[in-house]
């Protein structure tokens, strides 16, 4: 592997002035990954929001071959933002997890106003519902479809093995968010990897990923096991009927989702990289609190809106609340 190194408190290997001030709240896999390459295209002034401080940022691309390393700027308390980052920021990218949302709330206050649009790098369907109370008028909210296979091994340490980008809707319903504010924001990347990328369809590619999210996560977390666990016959039985209900109820919702769209996703599971896993799975051998709700939930809560049975749905959802209630040693960063 190829190995990058950087310090400093923002804008780390890149050429040039930076052009935006990003907050990434949460620095757990997904904010971390995105943080890193923000880091290294130099490109923004960047600061790590999070709840575990940690001096350096190490990001192993298993899938592009390379290690980067960073001394990046790192505030643990919403209260110190005063002379370390001037708000509203321009960019925020909450990447907590979904049940976290309410804890990152100080962060968000903070952080936006006028100007500021928060891509919201969570699971579920229901993000700018769930963010919304907390940020401040003028603020643009927009969900963001992250596709990025990483695991957090450490505080500010995780391994990335598979996708890397997040999908962004082309426009949003209010006309707030344009093609351009997506172009604006993968320039601050610097490369032709396409980290954010738009999509027309956003109520589709919501539902599109929840679909893979309810067959990958609460398996895995509830069996211990990586995504090799779908291999088994009677496991993909189980996945098929979390898959089809879950497409069912967005079809409802308005997605449109082909029919063979189910056994497609499983099969790509499948074909995934020896040690993939999900985040639910990790987030479990951590001994953190679970994202149940974000998932199983909003599917319970759109099958009742719309009379689909989602009795499935309702199993996995309820097992995984109950393991949850024991955990939470350790939440994420």
């Amino acid at each position: 592997m190829t190995e990058e190194t950087a310090t400093g408190t923002g804008a780390a290997t890149g050429t040039g002035a930076a052009t935006g001030t990003v907050a990434v709240v949460g620095a757990g896999g997904v904010g971390a990954f995105f943080a890193g390459y923000l880091l290294a295209a130099g490109r923004a002034d960047v600061t790590l929001c999070v709840r575990t401080p940690f001096d350096e940022l190490v990001v192993e691309s298993e899938r592009w071959g390379e290690t980067l390393r960073f001394r990046p700027h790192v505030v643990a308390d919403p209260a110190v933002l005063t002379g370390a980052l001037e708000a509203p920021v321009d960019w925020v990218l909450l990447a907590t997890k979904a049940h976290q949302t309410d804890g990152a709330a100080g962060w968000l206050r903070a952080l936006t106003g006028a100007g500021t649009t928060v891509v919201v790098l969570q699971n579920g369907v229901e993000q700018v519902e769930r963010v919304r109370p907390h940020v401040e008028p003028g603020t643009r909210i927009v969900p963001g479809i992250v596709y990025s296979g990483v695991e957090p091994l450490a505080p500010g340490r995780i391994v990335h093995r598979t996708n890397g980008f997040v999908l962004v809707p082309e426009r949003d319903p209010d006309e707030r968010f344009a093609p351009e504010d997506a172009a604006r924001l993968d320039a601050l990347f610097a490369s032709d990897r396409g980290f954010v990328r738009t999509v027309a369809d956003v109520t589709t590619a919501l539902w599109q990923k929840l679909c893979a999210n309810v067959v990958a996560n609460g398996i895995t977390a509830l069996t211990g096991r990586r995504i090799e666990v779908l291999r088994r016959d009677d496991v993909r039985r189980v996945a098929l009927a979390l898959a089809e209900e879950c497409l069912a109820v967005g079809r409802a919702e308005g997605a449109s989702i082909g029919a063979d769209f189910a056994a497609a996703t499983i099969d790509r599971m499948v074909d995934m990289p020896a040690g993939a896993g999900s985040s639910m799975l990790f987030d479990r051998l951590a001994g953190r609190t679970l994202e149940h709700d974000a998932l199983y939930g909003a599917v319970a809560r759109a099958g009742h809106r719309h009379g689909i049975a989602t009795p499935t749905s309702d199993a996995v959802g309820a097992l995984l609340a109950a393991v949850s209630d024991v955990l939470g040693g350790r939440e994420g960063a």
